[in-house]
């Protein structure tokens, strides 16, 4: 299936290529763990001693990554294709070179087909979006890669109300003769411009582990960000220290737009110590006592001048109930744009933090521009 995948989607890519009515080509190089798909560019881990404490001793690895993404569009067609180049492991997987992307196909306005590897954020839930992470996570994803079906309406005054229908099949080699791997997905995407916006997500459905959720949004207040969610089966430990069986998360940011700042929070937060596995219900414990999966974090950036944006990210993972196990992670970092349309600059210092100390840290650095860039 996935070649089948790839196929199509280098098909539909250069189809969509030789008719584009917009085609552009950006690239990141550099290494950041939050833009270039690998690690920071260079790390330095605290040595440990044989009873666990740290040294204060660190040692370095350099780890140099790149991105290079095309995505090209026109009335009917829109696809993507990323590839990245690490030199050391890519997300945890041990391939140096990634290629991903997709194509979609609209041949009306209130339909159309998407096939790829990955989708992105393309067909996600409005009020999913968290804004400190400035991100929907996959659980607010109605679709993220195999094949599948989009269907768009507008209706009511003006076309002020939108409604946003998708299904489709995420699976891999030999997964149709498994309803366990099948990974049949759908969900639905519901807003009243600058009024309020409302979605649900079904997940792996056919499966004794689905992922289902709901989502709110306030939009009546400009510039401001206000969503929540409920998940049964949150699986995304990106966005949570542990999976767990039932999940409310909440979002909040704005954007004070004159005095170029911008200000966002995420709290994800189990409820319980219950998580599912394979179809069972188990529970996070330790020495007796319940230990319940959680997540914040803290993003503020400034516009100090034209080109220089400054910033600090700040993330605390724990299981609660357990002291020993809180992780914090800061970032205070500037992003600096360069003239003549070279693109910007971004590094910082990226610090790691447990209850033993300083466990880590790294400065990332990457620079993205746009090589090319063609509209007809």
């Amino acid at each position: 299936m996935k070649k089948i995948i790839s196929a199509m989607v280098a098909g539909m890519m250069v189809c969509c290529a030789v008719s584009a009515q917009s085609i552009k080509i950006a690239n990141t190089f550099g290494g950041d763990a939050d833009s270039t798909g690998g690690s920071d560019l260079f790390t330095f881990q605290n040595q440990k001693n044989d009873d666990g404490s740290y040294k204060n001793e660190f040692g370095n690895e350099t780890r140099v990554s790149d991105r290079i993404q095309m995505d090209a569009s026109d009335k009917f067609f829109d696809a993507r294709v990323r590839m990245e180049f690490a030199t050391t492991k890519l997300n945890g997987k041990e391939s140096t070179i990634r290629l991903r992307g997709y194509g979609r196909f609209k041949p009306i306005e209130q339909f159309q087909l998407i096939a790829g590897n990955d989708f992105s954020t393309k067909v996600a839930v409005d009020a999913g979006y968290l804004a400190a992470s400035d991100d929907n996570p996959k659980y607010a994803r109605i679709l993220q890669s195999g094949f599948g079906a989009i269907s768009n309406w507008k209706f009511g005054n003006e076309g002020n109300m939108s409604l946003k229908l998708a299904g489709g099949l995420r699976g891999t080699d030999n997964s149709f003769l498994d309803k366990d791997s099948l990974g049949l997905d759908a969900g639905l995407s519901f807003g009243m411009k600058d009024v309020f916006s409302i979605g649900a997500t079904f997940q792996n459905t056919t499966s004794n582990s689905p992922s289902i959720a709901a989502f709110a949004g306030l939009n009546a207040v400009e510039n401001l960000t206000l969503n929540v969610a409920y998940i049964y089966n949150d699986t995304d430990t990106d966005y949570i220290t542990k999976t767990a069986k039932n999940v409310v998360s909440l979002t909040a940011g704005y954007n004070f737009k004159d005095a170029g700042l911008f200000i966002g929070a995420d709290v994800i937060s189990a409820l319980g110590n219950e998580y599912l596995e394979k179809g069972e219900t188990k529970t996070y414990e330790k020495a007796g006592a319940a230990l319940t999966p959680f997540l914040t974090k803290l993003n503020v950036t400034y516009k100090a001048t034209d080109n220089i944006t400054v910033g600090t990210k700040a993330k605390i993972a724990m299981m609660l109930g357990d002291s020993d196990s809180v992780k914090t992670e800061l970032y205070p970092n500037v992003t600096y744009k360069l003239p003549n349309k070279m693109g910007s600059l971004t590094t910082g210092v990226r610090m790691n933090l447990n209850n033993n100390g300083l466990s880590k840290f790294a400065i990332p650095f990457n620079w993205k521009c746009t090589l090319a860039e063609i509209k007809n």
